[in-house]
Parts: structure tokens; C-alpha cells; sequence
């Protein structure tokens, strides 16, 4: 079909707000908070109240991004330790709010007119990259507010709720010339590359699956090309 083509003597400008980059930072420290007036705030239905310290939301739309105020996600990947986060908020009493957490997931947290905690204990399997919460709904003429992430690095060593009785195996003793090693660069030779692919099959599957199919390679090239062409599913 020929396309018909038309011309239009007026075309609108896309407008948007000039790009601002930031500096990325280095947050150091075990824990900390990162108050929610120095986050970056995006969209609609949100008040800005510096002097009371608090973010105010009361409708849906409003995205608040804590990436340059928190520590990097995959920090201290290597030691086996990841970025534990709660956030401190507020809500009338029917409030009902859905978000997007720092996980990820989409959940309603519990209304609560003093205040309270929500632990985002999801942040052991996955942390978003941008590091932000998404307000996806609330309920009409009802207000959410948000004061603080705080935020800890903790292990993914595992202890279950019936063991942990006493105090003591609750943390694990670290030596820092165990954690030095961690950041060594490594030699390459024979040695670290074989130690290297072993690794890497143990944790891709897909990478394991090209593996096998390169060891039954010779097995496969014996076969006739029509049988081989059957197998792989393909249509003429």
C-alpha cells in the first residue's frame, strides 16, 4: 500500500525540563539515614516541608529518588553484604498506600497515624538500580508522609528467628586482611581463568547450557543436516 503523506505547517516543540546532573556520591559508613527533604522528587500531588522535615503526598503520581543520598547497591557485593533499607512515614487513617519499594515489589503498607517503620526485608534478594519509591495510589482526600530511609549493611548470611537466642549470633567477627584479599586484583594465568569459568557455570545456568552444547558438538556435526535442521524447530 502507498503511504499518503500530509503537511502540516505548525508541529509543537516537545517541552521538558533541561537534564541536571549531579555528581554521584560516596556514602560511607555501616548505617545511616538519608532524610527524605534532600531526595530528588518527581511528578504530581506532593508538598515540600523542609521545616517539619517531611515529604507530604496525597494522590498518586509522585516518585521519590534517594540514588544520590544512599550508598550504592552493589558496594560491597564482594564481601557478601547488602544494602538493608526501612522508611519512616505517616498516614491519615485510611490512607490505604500502594508503592513501588526499594525491592521493587508493589505492596500497600499499614496505615499508621503515629508513625512506624516499614522494613523492606525484600532488599536481601534484589535493590532497584535507581534506588526509588513510586507512590502508585491513594485513597481521595487521604495524605501519606515520608521522613527518613535508614539504612544498614547487613550479611546474607542467614539466621533463623528460633536460633538467634543469644546476642552474640547475631554478627559475625571479620578480619580485615580476609576482606583485603577481596580486592586484589588478580593474576591472570591458567589458574584464575579455569577458576574464573567455574564460577561463571555455577552461577549461569546459560552460560553452563553453552558449555554442554559445545561438548556434544562433535556428537551433533555427525548428524545428517536434515535430521539436524528437524531438531532445532526451524520453519522454511
Amino acid at each position: 500500500m502507498e503511504l499518503k503523506r500530509e503537511f502540516f505547517p505548525l508541529v509543537r516543540k516537545t517541552v521538558m525540563p533541561r537534564p541536571y546532573y549531579t555528581e554521584e556520591t560516596d556514602v560511607l559508613g555501616q548505617k545511616g539515614t538519608a532524610l527524605a527533604v534532600n531526595a530528588a522528587i518527581y511528578g504530581d500531588n506532593w508538598y515540600l516541608d523542609r521545616e517539619a522535615g517531611l515529604i507530604e503526598i496525597y494522590g498518586a503520581g509522585a516518585a521519590i529518588c534517594f540514588r544520590n543520598i544512599l550508598p550504592r547497591k552493589n558496594k560491597y557485593e564482594k564481601e557478601g553484604l547488602y544494602l538493608r533499607l526501612k522508611l519512616a512515614y505517616r498516614t491519615t487513617e485510611n490512607a490505604n498506600v500502594n508503592i513501588r519499594t526499594f525491592s521493587g515489589r508493589h505492596i500497600t503498607i499499614p496505615n499508621s497515624l503515629e508513625g512506624a517503620m516499614y522494613d523492606d526485608s525484600e532488599t536481601y534478594w534484589y535493590v532497584t538500580d535507581d534506588l526509588t519509591l513510586n507512590i502508585n495510589s491513594i485513597y481521595t482526600d487521604e495524605k501519606m508522609w515520608i521522613q527518613r530511609v535508614d539504612w544498614e549493611w547487613v550479611s546474607k548470611e542467614v539466621i533463623y528467628e528460633d536460633e538467634a537466642v543469644e546476642e552474640r549470633k547475631l554478627f559475625i567477627p571479620r578480619n580485615p586482611k580476609d576482606i583485603e584479599k577481596l580486592y586484589v586484583p588478580q593474576k591472570v594465568n591458567p589458574t584464575t581463568i579455569k577458576e574464573f569459568l567455574v564460577k561463571k557455570i555455577q552461577n549461569d545456568d546459560y552460560f553452563a547450557k553453552r558449555c554442554l552444547s559445545m561438548l556434544c558438538e562433535d556428537k551433533l556435526m555427525a548428524k545428517d543436516m536434515v535430521e539436524l535442521f528437524k531438531e532445532t524447530g526451524i520453519e522454511l
